[in-house]
């Protein structure tokens, strides 16, 4: 089967291009614990099926620094299995989740072989009582969180005893390769032209804005106002974070892991009429300002990165990109957790509602356009004056088996890009876990913070119990 490879979305490429700069580095890890040691031929078939129902995973990236045009993705010629999924023995007799977390550390922070496939799963066995574990690491530019799971979904039963009702493998995938004039032609009339219509989209969106200003200049005055301050909030450059303490930036990571009830959660957001993200939410801002305030400092709030899910009801894709970035402040100075929830409300609810959502997304794009080294200037400067990142992503809410073995938490770890920390929320079968990316240089006490989140995190809780 011969088939043409796309080049890149916009947010992918623009991903993709940051990372001349390292620490704007867009990689995905999600670490699984297994209650025993999973079939390694039925775990080599599922992930073989994985890589053949998702193309990006048996292509790689090509492209030019210096091109007007997001890479293409091209079938890998050189597409190797045993390259990509590799089965590592614990070295220590007890290891456990806090060893398997030491390698993924290693691992999330390596930089991919471009000349392949930008993706790793990692098998873990030995681990204390007979268990094992997973450590899948893929690059942002193929999927994001959501599409990662539904990506994942190949490699999952809902039972133990694994499925042998499963369809004929498809073939692999043949490349159709291009030459120089091929890619220019292409690069021209699919992406340049692509971006120039959709500036003039939303050329003509401003436009109709103005019109409407002379038959309802009140009612357009406010439209235009609420247009321009919101474009403000996502697009305005800030290379300096609000934190005092956590300005340092590097390639050291530390993982750390709370896991909370599901329900419990959710009973505390409803107790205040808020939703699971304004629970999530108030538990991490009220577990960073316990952390400055030890630390002799109070902001009063801090910069957070926060992916909007864009995706539509019928988008079931497992690659590529359905999300803008919303960079906005949220306040730090709430001591009370049902308070705390009550203020972040309308705060998330406005940052999923931007007027400007949409124009960011054609802001990306043009920037897709630019030679990799102005990309990664301009991006850059709206990603490294950012305190924190944060991101929500449901996971399966029932228990799924792999290879024979029952995974026993699903736990995300999203990319910093720039800030000094990210914080990802996974749920799975009735649990939250949290799984917290921090930059070593930027947070002096990694294992300090895990606990004052793990408090704060425990006072959100304690909201639903108290009503």
């Amino acid at each position: 089967m011969t088939t043409i490879d796309p080049r890149m979305g916009a947010f992918d490429a623009v991903m993709f291009g940051v990372e001349g700069d390292p620490l704007l580095r867009s990689v995905i890890t999600l670490v699984a614990t297994l209650d025993c040691e999973p079939d390694p031929a039925i775990v080599q078939d599922r992930i073989e099926r994985m890589s053949l129902a998702t193309p990006k995973l048996r292509q790689r990236a090509i492209g030019n620094p210096l091109s007007l045009v997001p890479p293409r993705w091209e079938t890998d010629p050189n597409f190797d299995m045993t390259y990509h999924l590799r089965w590592e023995r614990a070295s220590a007799k007890a290891a456990g989740l806090s060893e398997v977390l030491e390698l993924a550390e290693t691992i999330s922070e390596q930089d991919f072989d471009r000349s392949r496939p930008l993706w790793e799963v990692h098998m873990v066995t030995g681990l204390e009582g007979g268990k094992a574990a997973f450590i899948i690491k893929i690059h942002h530019a193929i999927t994001d969180g959501m599409g990662g799971l539904a990506m994942a979904a190949a490699l999952f039963d809902l039972e133990r005893e694994p499925t042998t009702e499963l369809p004929p493998k498809p073939d692999a995938p043949v490349g159709h390769t291009l030459d120089a004039k091929d890619r220019i032609e292409q690069g021209i009339q699919v992406e340049i032209k692509s971006t120039f219509s959709d500036v003039k989209t939303t050329t003509k969106t401003l436009a109709d804005l103005a019109k409407r200003g002379v038959t309802d200049p009140v009612t357009s005055a406010v439209d235009a106002q609420e247009f321009a301050a919101s474009a403000g909030r996502l697009l305005a450059p800030a290379s300096e974070p609000l934190s005092g303490i956590w300005t340092n930036r590097s390639l050291s990571v530390a993982f750390s892991v709370i896991e909370v009830n599901l329900d419990d959660l959710k009973k505390a957001a409803k107790s205040v009429g808020g939703t699971l993200n304004d629970a999530f939410m108030a538990a991490v801002t009220g577990g960073l300002a316990a952390y400055h305030e030890l630390h002799g400092e109070n902001p009063g709030s801090l910069r957070v990165n926060m992916p909007i899910n864009v995706r539509s009801a019928n988008d079931t894709g497992a690659s590529g990109n359905q999300w803008v970035p919303a960079r906005f402040t949220v306040p730090t100075n709430i001591a009370d957790a049902a308070a705390r929830m009550r203020q972040l409300h309308p705060i998330l609810t406005q940052a999923r509602m931007e007027p400007a959502l949409p124009v960011s997304q054609v802001v990306y794009k043009a920037l897709a356009l630019l030679p990799r080294p102005l990309t990664t200037s301009i991006a850059g400067g709206l990603m490294k004056g950012t305190d924190f990142a944060a991101t929500n992503v449901p996971g399966p809410p029932i228990p799924v088996y792999m290879a024979g073995s029952k995974v026993e938490s699903m736990v995300p770890f999203a990319p910093k890009a720039g800030a000094a920390l990210n914080i990802g929320l996974m749920s799975y079968d009735g649990k939250v876990f949290l799984g917290i990316n921090i930059d070593r240089a930027a947070v002096g006490s990694p294992e300090e913070l895990t606990d004052l989140l793990a408090e704060s995190l425990e006072s959100v809780v304690a909201v639903g119990f108290d009503k």
